[in-house]
């Protein structure tokens, strides 16, 4: 029987089914979350907190339409107003969510001395149906910005199994913020001199 020593020493490994590509996604995206916070990277709440606003904001017109004690003959001009609001608020956060989120996992915090912009940093990831490669994308929040993605080939994370070899990733996403962070430095440099 193991000591309380060795118990604290072994990892947990996580165990999935690898023809779940929805899990495996789900897997691969929080341990490259978890590398980032690793790295005392802190997440920006400002997009989520933007589609909490707003979504708060369209749930106001539907409580108003349902609970606002009028008749309902009465009510039609209150009830067309609130059910517009409603469509209008909605259709932002999906538009928001769409157009500007698209496949963005996280939001981060920029260092000023990496990046040099008070942009935030986006985490992307691609994990298309059918396919092998998982592809981590790391891009500042600019129309001119040069993205640094790596591609993960799903059967080197994952044994036969379905064990995550999660340190194995981890390290993986942590060289390629690394990466990011150098590619940041030389662009600040070409942009001082």
């Amino acid at each position: 029987m193991p000591s309380a020593g060795e118990a604290e020493d072994e990892v947990e490994v996580m165990h999935i089914d690898t023809g779940d590509m929805v899990k495996v996604k789900q897997v691969l995206d929080e341990a490259a979350v978890t590398a980032l916070t690793e790295m005392d990277y802190v997440e920006d709440h400002w997009s989520d907190n933007t589609k909490l606003a707003v979504m708060f904001i369209a749930c106001t017109f539907a409580m108003v339409a349902q609970f606002y004690p009028m008749p309902f003959p009465e009510s039609r001009p209150l009830l067309a107003v609130c059910c517009a609001g409603y469509f209008l608020f909605s259709s932002i956060l999906q538009f928001i969510v769409t157009f500007y989120d698209k496949d963005t996992i996280m939001f981060i915090m920029p260092r000023m001395e990496t990046t040099g912009s008070h942009k935030p940093i986006l985490l992307k990831s691609k994990f298309p149906r059918f396919e092998e490669t998982y592809k981590l994308t790391i891009v500042l929040d600019e129309k001119d910005a040069t993205p640094v993605e790596e591609g993960f080939y799903i059967g080197c994370l994952f044994d036969a199994d379905g064990n995550f070899a999660e340190d194995l990733f981890v390290q993986a996403v942590q060289d390629l913020v690394q990466a990011f962070e150098e590619e940041q430095n030389s662009q600040t440099d070409k942009k001082e001199k």
